[in-house]
């Protein structure tokens, strides 16, 4: 899997919106916390190597120490 780089959440909002191909989301819950994935199936990759940017979905509560989501983009997608 690529590495990705913690963005501002506006970066990743502009990221997404700009992103050229369809991009799908989907909730991983199997992990802790749950995982937000934006997925391009346009090249053929499956899961997880499809996952151009995802957010780490803390939701601010003391089970997670109060943190809020974190933003991620793959570094890849960044430069290409």
């Amino acid at each position: 899997m690529e590495n990705f780089i913690q963005v501002p959440k506006e970066d990743f909002q502009k990221f997404i919106k700009e992103y050229p191909n369809k991009l799908d989301y989907d909730v991983t819950g199997i992990c802790d916390p749950p995982l937000g994935s934006y997925n391009d199936f346009t090249n053929g990759e499956v899961w997880p190597e499809s996952m151009v940017a995802k957010i780490m979905l803390y939701d601010g509560s003391d089970y997670y120490d109060n943190k809020q989501p974190e933003y991620f983009i793959k570094m890849l997608a960044v430069i290409s």
